[in-house]
Parts: C-alpha cells; sequence; structure tokens
C-alpha cells in the first residue's frame, strides 16, 4: 500500500467512478484501475463494487476509507510542518 493508491482510493470513493476519478487525477483509467487491482490483491478484499453505473464501497473499502483520509492529512500536515522552518 502506498500513498498514490491511498489519493486514487479516495478520489474513486469521492467520485464514485473510476471514469470520473480517472479524469480528474489525469490518470489514464487502465492505470488507475491497475493500482486498485494491487492495492486490492495486497489487502486480500474488494474495495469497490464495480457496476455500469459506477462504483460502490464494500464493507472493506467503508474501514479503509477513514484509514486513507487520516493518512493523507497526515502526510499534508506532516509536509506543512517540516516546510516551515524553510
Amino acid at each position: 500500500m502506498n500513498l498514490k493508491q491511498l489519493r486514487y482510493f479516495l478520489t474513486i470513493a469521492e467520485m464514485g467512478s473510476m471514469s470520473a476519478a480517472s479524469r480528474a487525477l489525469y490518470v489514464a483509467q487502465p492505470a488507475l484501475s491497475l493500482q486498485m487491482a494491487n492495492l486490492e490483491e495486497e489487502l486480500s478484499v474488494a474495495l469497490f463494487t464495480r457496476s455500469v453505473k459506477g462504483v460502490q464501497l464494500t464493507s472493506a473499502g467503508e474501514k479503509l476509507i477513514d484509514h486513507a483520509r487520516i493518512i493523507t492529512r497526515q502526510v499534508e500536515v506532516a509536509k506543512d510542518h517540516v516546510g516551515s522552518d524553510a
């Protein structure tokens, strides 16, 4: 699991669609799907239920989303904190 995957995961979850997230992130949809497949494989769970109408978080995805928000927020706080000495 890496920060890029968590950011991608959050964007997909918030937008409710791989294609919308792909456009927002300026990432090709196959690359985005591959990153999510790798994350799901690493965690051994499905994070999304996929349909033609978009995606919905699974129960595992619901558990991960709060952690992903905290982690990405903490990284931003750390960057700001370290950068404030410059």
